[in-house]
C-alpha cells in the first residue's frame, strides 16, 4: 500500500550501509587477528624480507628498514603489521628532538627511536643507544647500517643503572602474551651494568635529550646521571612513568622532590602536541604517564 511504512534501513540508507560496513571491517579484521595464514599477508604487503632463525627486515611508516625478531609479540609484531610502535613516548620523543641535539636513550631494543630520530639528526647531531640485550642490539647494529647512520648512532651493550654492577635483567625477547592479554617475560639474562655519567665521561658536548622507555627503572637510571644532568641547563628527560612499577625501586615522592631541588619542572603529555605542567602531588596520584622533566619552560 502507498501508504505503508518503510523499514527502518529503507528510510535510513546512509545509517544502514554504515553498520553493514563496520559490521563487514570487524568481521574481516577479527579472522586476520585470528588466522596466521592471512595475517602473514600484511607485513608480505608491507614489503618484509625474511631471514634465517626467525628474523626479517621489515620497513617503518617513514620507509627505514629495521631488523626485528619476527616472533617478538610487542614491539616486533607492531612493527611488522603497522610500521611504528604506536607509542606516545616514541611520538614525544621524535618532536622532542632537535637537529643539533646530543640524546641518549636506555633501552633501544630493535631502534625504532635510534632509527627514526638517527634520521632526522643525521649530520648535525649524535645520537647513544644503549641495550644489554645481545640479540636485540644486533639487529640495531644492522638496523644502523641499512640506514647509513654509523656517524650518527653509538651503540654500547651495557645495562644503565645508577653505578657499575653485574645485574639480571628480564630477556626482553622472551615476553608472550598471557590469558590476561598482559605480556609476561620468562628468562633472565646476567649484563654489565654501569651509570650515564660513566658512559657518557668523554661526551664533549651536553646531553639534550635522554629518553627512558622502562617504567620501574627510570629514578635509578637518573640517579646514575648527576653529573650529565649538571652539564646542561637545557637537558630534556622523557620517561614512561608507572606508579606501580616505579615504586618496587624507590621512593617516588622521595625521588622527585629531588628533582625539583635541582631546578626541574615535570610536565605530562597528554598528546603527542600538548603538555601539561603538573607537580609531584599529582604525579603521585597518576597509574601511568609520559612525562617529560626539565630545568626549563616548555611552550
Amino acid at each position: 500500500m502507498a501508504n505503508e511504512k518503510k523499514s527502518f534501513f529503507a528510510r535510513n540508507i546512509t545509517v544502514a550501509t554504515a553498520i553493514i560496513t563496520a559490521c563487514f571491517l570487524f568481521i574481516t579484521s577479527y579472522f586476520i587477528e585470528k588466522s596466521q595464514t592471512i595475517a602473514n599477508i600484511i607485513p608480505t604487503l608491507r614489503g618484509e624480507v625474511p631471514l634465517e632463525n626467525g628474523f626479517a627486515i621489515t620497513i617503518t611508516k617513514k620507509g627505514y628498514p629495521i631488523l626485528i625478531k619476527k616472533d617478538d609479540p610487542i614491539v616486533g609484531r607492531k612493527l611488522r603489521f603497522t610500521g611504528e610502535v604506536n607509542s606516545l613516548f616514541s611520538e614525544v620523543a621524535f618532536l622532542l628532538a632537535q637537529t643539533n641535539d646530543v640524546i641518549a636513550e636506555v633501552g633501544a631494543h630493535f631502534g625504532y627511536n635510534a632509527v627514526t630520530i638517527g634520521k632526522k639528526i643525521k649530520g648535525t647531531g649524535k645520537y647513544y643507544a644503549f641495550e644489554p640485550n645481545h640479540t636485540a642490539l644486533s639487529c640495531l647494529r644492522k638496523s644502523v647500517v641499512l640506514n647509513n647512520l654509523e656517524e650518527v648512532v653509538n651503540l654500547k651493550n651495557v645495562a644503565i643503572c645508577d653505578g657499575k654492577k653485574r645485574m639480571t635483567i628480564d630477556d626482553c625477547l622472551s615476553a608472550v602474551k598471557t590469558r590476561d592479554g598482559k605480556y609476561a617475560t620468562f628468562r633472565t639474562i646476567s649484563v654489565e651494568g654501569d651509570s650515564i655519567d660513566e658512559e657518557l665521561f668523554a661526551e664533549p658536548k651536553p646531553i639534550s635529550l635522554l629518553l627512558v622507555d622502562l617504567p620501574g627503572l627510570e629514578f635509578p637510571i637518573i640517579r646514575g646521571a648527576d653529573r650529565t644532568l649538571a652539564k646542561s641547563d637545557d637537558i630534556k628527560i622523557l620517561i614512561s612513568f608507572s606508579l606501580t612499577e616505579s615504586s618496587k625501586n624507590c621512593d617516588v615522592k622521595s625521588e622527585l622532590s629531588k628533582l625539583e631541588e635541582q631546578g626541574f619542572k615535570f610536565y605530562i603529555a597528554k598528546n603527542a602536541y600538548t603538555y601539561e605542567r603538573t607537580e609531584t602531588s599529582d604525579i603521585l596520584n597518576l597509574k601511568e604517564a609520559v612525562i617529560i622533566i626539565t630545568k626549563k619552560e616548555l611552550k
